[in-house]
């Protein structure tokens, strides 16, 4: 079972960098046809796949351990520090080299990017202009906000229907600090602030708790889809809706409006998608090179931004980012193929020389008898 949980959740995470990387592609050109561009713009909400399948192999992970005590909230905090800082670091020093900071550099802010504090505040973020050290690196920044809330939240919501209150007070939550937000950051600008209001941990908190209601539901479900044809149909048909959506752009934030946030509605959609690869036979959607991308997505996004932005200029023009019209499709096709090409060999290497010693040595300190680190290494990643 274990290893079939590990399957899915590899797709999950392999689609979900799909996505981030293609909409950050499409981002170069700016000349990109309007519908193409609108449709590639829907890869953005792929970091919301990643926090659904955070907070899904997290519980996994948190609730097969046969005894929960004071020790299995340090083993939590060794293992997910372990997991993520050694990579998130090593991406901080590349992107100092390949691309400094033209204010240069800036210790207070590496400090609080080490810190994993960097999406708490408009100034720490590049909202404001600022060097952001690791190119994404407000995701990070909100994981790590959820990880420190996550044993807490374990320990009160323990069942589907307690999933459910958590999302809807997690909504709440995020209406009314709203306009407290807007009003505390209000001097760093109008375009400022509602970038970092969308950002801000407030805003992502219910889509983690959206992955609480999927871990309970899989639970509480044994519906297996025994036909491949009906897979297939489910899944195409959540795509179709993915498509539709990105053509009818809603808010970007949760507001006191009925208008529901674009990537609350995308998260909806993953949570159905998710459901169907953890519930159907396999299918090209869980193909062996989507899942070994998902192995790596960690890498691939920490190095992927890299690649997007200086493969038109070590290519020597080859890729025309100026491109308008169909020339534009073309190159934006060619600089995604050289994009993932680049970030898959790259990230194969620190996957192995990187991330596998950092997991090792969380399990090392963190071993016991009462735990099997084989079995944790199965279902636990980042998202």
């Amino acid at each position: 079972m274990a290893t079939e949980k590990k399957e899915y959740i590899d797709a999950v995470r392999g689609w979900a960098i799909i996505l981030v990387i293609t909409c950050h592609v499409s981002g170069m050109f700016s000349e990109m046809p309007y519908p193409i561009k609108k449709f590639t713009n829907f890869g953005w909400h792929g970091v919301q796949m990643f926090f659904l399948a955070s907070a899904l192999t997290l519980l996994m992970s948190w609730y097969r351990q046969e005894r929960i005590d004071l020790q299995s909230f340090r083993k939590f905090f060794i293992r997910r520090f372990l997991r993520i800082a050694p990579m998130y670091y090593f991406g901080a020093f590349l992107y100092f080299f390949f691309d400094p900071p033209a204010a240069g550099f800036d210790i207070v802010q590496a400090l609080r990017t080490f810190a994993f504090i960097n999406a708490w505040h408009p100034d720490w973020l590049s909202t404001t202009g600022n060097w952001s050290v690791v190119p994404g690196g407000w995701s990070i920044g909100v994981e790590f906000t959820f990880y420190f809330f996550f044993p807490f939240l374990t320990l009160l919501v323990v069942s589907l229907p307690r999933s459910f209150i958590f999302f809807f007070l997690a909504v709440a939550m995020a209406i009314i600090m709203e306009p407290i937000g807007e009003e505390a950051f209000r001097e760093y600008g109008e375009v400022a602030v509602r970038n970092f209001l969308y950002f801000w941990f407030f805003n992502q908190l219910p889509i983690f708790a959206l992955g609480f209601i999927l871990y309970f539901a899989l639970q509480k479900t044994d519906v297996r889809i025994a036909s491949t044809r009906l897979a297939y149909a489910l899944l195409l048909s959540i795509g179709l809706c993915c498509l539709i959506l990105s053509q009818n752009p809603l808010s970007g934030r949760f507001s006191p409006t009925v208008v529901p946030p674009t990537f609350l509605v995308a998260s909806l959609l993953f949570m159905a998608f998710i459901f169907v690869l953890a519930r159907a036979p396999a299918t090209l959607f869980t193909h062996p090179y989507v899942r070994r991308m998902g192995v790596l997505s960690f890498s691939s996004y920490v190095l992927h931004f890299l690649f997007v932005y200086k493969l038109p200029i070590w290519t020597g023009g080859l890729i025309d980012i100026h491109a308008t019209s169909y020339a534009a499709i073309g190159n934006g096709v060619l600089l995604w193929i050289a994009t993932m090409t680049c970030t898959v060999l790259a990230s194969h290497l620190t996957y192995r020389l990187i991330e596998e010693p950092g997991i090792s040595l969380a399990h090392r300190i963190t071993s016991s008898r009462r735990v099997s680190a084989q079995a944790d290494r199965v279902i636990e990643g980042r998202a």
